[in-house]
């Protein structure tokens, strides 16, 4: 009977190491991510002065197309959105492309 415990505590063991293992990679992930969420907020702001600048003073016709799209809300808002948004599809396009162009290793 003891054998048939030692098998259990050792299988269980064994998992315990492989849930420890896999709570390790979730929480280097979620701090990855909380990084990038930082980095991105912070790109964005300038990203979207520019956009702003530009649409208000070159591109006035898009501009007021754009203010009467977003209902009286501020343009910044907008192009920080949008910000947001082309450089989170830009990593995940460069991810995409990472994923595909890197080689298989060999066991």
């Amino acid at each position: 009977m003891s054998g048939i415990l030692a098998n259990e505590k050792a299988a269980l063991a064994k998992e315990g190491g492989k849930l420890k293992k896999i709570f390790e990679a979730v929480k280097k992930f979620m701090a990855k991510e909380f990084l990038w969420v930082l980095f991105v907020a912070l790109l964005a702001l300038p990203i979207a002065f520019v956009i702003t600048y530009v649409l208000e003073n070159y591109v006035m016709e898009l501009a007021t197309l754009v203010k009467n799209y977003i209902n009286g809300k501020p343009l910044i808002l907008a192009s920080y959105i949008l910000s947001i948004a082309g450089i989170y599809f830009t990593r995940a396009i460069v991810g995409a492309i990472n994923t595909l162009a890197k080689k298989p290793e060999k066991q």
